[in-house]
């Protein structure tokens, strides 16, 4: 077999020599090793990350996956609150439908912002829908994180009536019939998602 090194984006076939482990990282989903070399476990395109040396087979399969993987961006409603994370269902995972989901995730206090979060309450209440990234698989659960732009609650109701929220600062909402005002960590287009979701 063939010992030819490779570079990004460069064509690989199933089996094929990729590099040895003290080179780089491999994939669990799409890699082997055999005797401290690894090797494609599917064939794709290459994808090598020079700052943490890590190395996958990306796939044309790759937008239809049903297995949820690190960097993925995922939507779901907060199921609970605990003091210093909160539990997290989620139904979209890169703008994919998954009806009868089973995915479930969490995300740390230290997780939320780039900014001091005091209180896990001062960020989500029960029912909000948000974005987060998927940043670690435990088991059957995922670590989730909101600390972005682009991430966090995308949309919520108000805590005392039920009512939609408007957002009318960097943290705030209002709600428009009992003029309850609450406090999250909102994505930049809260109240105005646009998500092209395919099933």
């Amino acid at each position: 077999m063939s010992k030819k090194l490779f570079k990004n984006k460069d064509i690989v076939l199933t089996g094929q020599y990729l590099g040895v482990v003290e080179e780089f990282l491999p994939d669990k989903q799409t890699t082997f090793i055999k005797e401290g070399q690894i090797y494609a476990s599917k064939s794709g395109l290459i994808n090598i990350d020079e700052k943490k040396r890590e190395i996958e087979i990306k796939t044309h399969q790759e937008k239809d996956r049903k297995v949820v993987r690190k960097g993925d961006i995922v939507i779901g409603t907060i199921l609970f609150l605990r003091q210093y994370s909160v539990g997290v269902n989620f139904y979209t995972v890169n703008s994919k439908i998954h009806f009868n989901s089973y995915y479930f995730g969490n995300i740390h206090v230290s997780q939320v912002s780039d900014r001091y979060i005091d209180k896990i309450y001062d960020a989500f209440q029960i029912t909000d829908i948000l974005r987060a990234r998927v940043i670690e698989q435990n088991y059957n659960e995922y670590k989730l994180s909101t600390v972005g732009k682009s991430l966090g609650v995308i949309y919520a109701d108000c805590m005392i009536c039920g009512t939609p929220l408007k957002k009318i600062g960097f943290n705030k909402l209002r709600c428009q019939r009992c003029g309850n005002v609450e406090t999250r960590k909102i994505a930049n287009d809260y109240g105005n998602v646009n998500e092209s979701l395919r099933f």
